[in-house]
């Protein structure tokens, strides 16, 4: 199944440069797989209510191609559980292709569950593969703590857990302004090996290799998300 839906990039969606923001374009993502999901009769209000569980965002991969600028029109779909989602221009010029790997959690037990026992059935998925970003391994040492942040309730998602973007927005503040004046986002690859709750103390540490910068988020010594943000100059 395909989903797709048409929008405008607005101004809240924005970055310094007038660009589609790196927050928005996960927003973008994490949006058209709800609404997929939502499409499909499995979307997380369902898996709660009916089946007793959860979905997680376990690893999403992002790689952009161009940043649309501000009202520009653009369309974007998603496709299969292990979901890849399209950002294209009207003009069908692909701006950013994202693959977003889902498990379901049992709510009373907090063990993975099968698909099928969330109401996914195999004539859900699309009947062919895309290419797409592939998930990669980080290193886990080497990185060294660059921030720290208190988890406020803000941050917190229908499940009162840490929202997956604010682990974005985390990671970037560690970048000043002129930073992002002067790079462009090439690739995003992040993986959530964890979670974290309201008032909670978490430290951000950061490594430069020659792929990009890695970070990982760590909460008393234990990773709860890893990430690698490429960049190139603008």
């Amino acid at each position: 199944m395909i989903y797709k839906k048409n929008s405008y990039v607005t101004g809240s969606m924005c970055d310094s440069k007038l660009k589609l923001s790196i927050l928005a374009a996960d927003e973008i993502v994490e949006n058209a797989v709800t609404e997929h999901m939502g499409d499909l009769g499995i979307d997380g209000i369902v898996a709660m209510e009916k089946y007793k569980a959860m979905w997680l965002i376990a690893k999403n991969s992002f790689l952009f191609y161009r940043r649309p600028t501000w009202r520009f029109i653009s369309k974007y779909s998603a496709v299969k559980l292990i979901l890849d989602t399209i950002v294209e221009g009207a003009d069908g010029e692909k701006f950013l292709h994202a693959r977003t790997e889902l498990a379901a959690i049992d709510l009373e037990g907090g063990r993975i569950r099968k698909a099928e026992t969330v109401g996914f059935t195999p004539d859900m998925a699309h009947p062919s593969e895309e290419e797409g970003p592939e998930f990669t391994r980080f290193p886990k040492t080497g990185t060294e703590a660059v921030d720290s942040i208190n988890v406020r309730s803000t941050s917190l998602d229908y499940c009162y857990h840490t929202n997956n973007i604010e682990y974005v927005r985390f990671m970037l503040n560690t970048y000043d302004i002129e930073f992002f004046k002067t790079h462009d986002p090439v690739s995003l690859e992040i993986h959530y090996g964890g979670q974290s709750f309201s008032g909670e103390k978490l430290d951000i540490e950061k490594m430069e290799t020659e792929d990009g910068d890695l970070f990982r988020i760590v909460r008393d010594g234990s990773e709860i998300t890893s990430c690698r943000l490429s960049w190139k100059e603008a």
